[in-house]
């Protein structure tokens, strides 16, 4: 390319250095022209004019007795003074010549010079000379001298004319050879740059036809395995290089693309198993929170049953003091009413730990969903980070990965909400264990207090007091009971409404899951039409 540039600028530098001295020749031929040949010609001329024309008209007024001899003198002085002052500035201007080149002009105009002041010297005392010459004398001195002269400067000037037309011919025998130089040498440069231009046509053409065909290759088959030759240190070669550079840095980006979309997809996969399993799980244990809520709701019935029971019992230890008689059938109604509350007591203890029990294997599929989120969480940000390096081409994937980790921030958030739960609903049924212990004890404490009533029958009327207070404490122990069934209930509601919740996300995962996959077939199926 520095050679497709370069010839070019050294025939114009040709041109221009021969148009310079073309004009150079010409400004001094012109030169020549007019301070050889014009220039001179104005002083010799004025010269010739003041000396046969202006210094005569005064001598013949004076003559002719028209002027005086002192206004003549003046005059004619005064002109032959301009005449030497135009024949200086002629003698500093001329050009040099011969010796003899300029002795006829000087001394044709010293002769006239003289004659003009010979006429002007005095003869007598008030006259010139010129005034008493006859006519005949002065007309031939003037023919002599004075128009001898101008024939002369005629002949000079008529010479600095035929000088002057020989270097107009010059110039324009000049401009004639230049002409023909310039046509000459133009056909000269335009069949070289004809050459040169499909010399280098040619060597330009054949790069680029590959690297087209090349990239119509590519374009067709969708290789990147092509490259294009390196040979050369010109500009084809190097776009050349470029052009390989890029089709490497392409074929690398699309096999790992091949290998992050194959992972993307089996991790898809894998997230969409879990969060059908996560659905399963979350429906089973929504299905058992009914049933707990249920045997809940059953065993606070049974408690108001024992509280209505303890106040009755309450009532009867007041009826046995007046109908002692009735105390035994109502010491054995007490002991059977006991034993029921026994058996209602060791039915919600049962229930409770049943409940422990759920909520201990709620909390195991809490920690699954936690991983499966946490693991969906890191399947999102490699997938983000395999879309930033994949670019333009990876925004919408980009989109649906950051989707997939607001979903996978949502599950966490959702399951970390429902094990707090968990955790006060394990808290309060160890409470109600608690309780349902305690009223355990004070059943068996009933049933002993019966027992020892039966046997001491005789002793009634001494341990109704006990058994009133006995009563009242199982009618505080059953409604604090009541109290827990029914938060255990409402926490059991709560619990399933979380559970369902759950469900509803774990569909959502499985949803996106499902998009994000067909996301990664389509990503497969882009990247599968190149050939890396």
């Amino acid at each position: 390319m520095l050679l497709l540039g370069g010839i070019p600028l050294v025939f114009i530098v040709l041109l221009l250095l021969s148009s310079f001295w073309v004009a150079s020749t010409k400004d001094r031929y012109f030169h020549q022209l007019y301070d050889e040949h014009l220039a001179i010609l104005t002083d010799v001329m004025g010269a010739q004019q003041l000396l046969q024309q202006s210094a005569l008209a005064p001598i013949r007024q004076y003559r002719t007795g028209w002027a005086s001899a002192e206004a003549t003198d003046q005059q004619v002085q005064s002109y032959l003074a301009q005449a030497e002052q135009h024949w200086r500035a002629f003698s500093a201007m001329r050009p040099e010549l011969a010796e003899d080149g300029y002795a006829e002009l000087d001394h044709g105009f010293a002769a006239a010079m003289a004659k003009y002041r010979e006429w002007l010297s005095p003869a007598g005392t008030d006259a010139l000379l010129v005034r008493i010459l006859n006519e005949s004398t002065v007309n031939n001195e003037i023919e002599q001298h004075i128009s001898g002269f101008g024939a002369v400067v005629d002949a000079f000037v008529q010479q600095q004319i035929a000088a002057a037309a020989l270097v107009r011919d010059d110039a324009d025998l000049l401009t004639r050879r230049l002409s023909l130089a310039y046509l000459l040498g133009g056909a000269v440069l335009l069949l070289l740059m004809s050459l040169f231009i499909w010399v280098i046509q040619g060597s330009i053409r054949k790069p680029l036809d590959g690297l087209s065909q090349l990239l119509r290759q590519i374009a067709a088959s969708s290789d990147l395995r092509l490259r294009a030759p390196e040979q050369g240190q010109d500009e084809i070669s190097t776009a050349a290089k470029a052009l390989n550079t890029m089709l490497s840095h392409m074929q690398q980006l699309i096999q790992d693309l091949s290998q992050g979309s194959n992972q993307l997809n089996a991790q898809a996969l894998q997230v969409q198993h879990s969060s059908s399993d996560i659905r399963t799980g979350t429906q089973t244990q929504a299905s058992q929170a009914d049933l707990l809520a249920t045997a809940v709701e059953q065993m606070s019935m049974a408690i108001r049953q024992v509280a209505e029971l303890a106040r009755s019992g309450a009532d009867k230890a007041t009826e046995a003091g007046a109908l002692s008689d009735t105390g035994q059938q109502v010491v054995q109604h007490s002991m059977q009413t006991i034993q029921q509350l026994a058996s209602q007591v060791n039915l919600g203890s049962e229930v409770v730990l049943k409940l422990q029990q759920d909520s201990n294997e709620i909390s195991k599929v809490l920690d699954v969903i936690r991983k499966i989120s946490e693991q969906t969480n890191l399947l999102a940000l490699n997938a983000a980070i395999e879309a930033a390096r994949a670019g333009e081409a990876g925004r919408g994937f980009s989109v649906v990965a950051d989707e997939v980790r607001t979903l996978s921030a949502n599950t966490h958030q959702a399951t970390e909400s429902i094990r707090s739960m968990i955790e006060q609903l394990q808290q309060q049924a160890s409470s109600a264990a608690q309780a349902m212990a305690t009223a355990r004890q004070q059943t068996d404490l009933s049933v002993s207090l019966a027992e020892r009533s039966e046997q001491h029958f005789d002793d009634i009327r001494q341990a109704i007091a006990g058994m009133m207070a006995v009563t009242q404490q199982i009618f505080t122990a059953t409604d604090e009971q009541q109290q827990v069934a029914i938060s255990t209930a409402e926490n059991i509601h709560q619990l399933n409404h979380e559970i369902a919740q759950l469900s509803t996300a774990a569909s959502d995962a499985a949803m996106a899951s499902s998009e994000l996959n067909q996301q990664a077939e389509q990503l497969a199926a882009g990247w599968q039409q190149f050939k890396a």
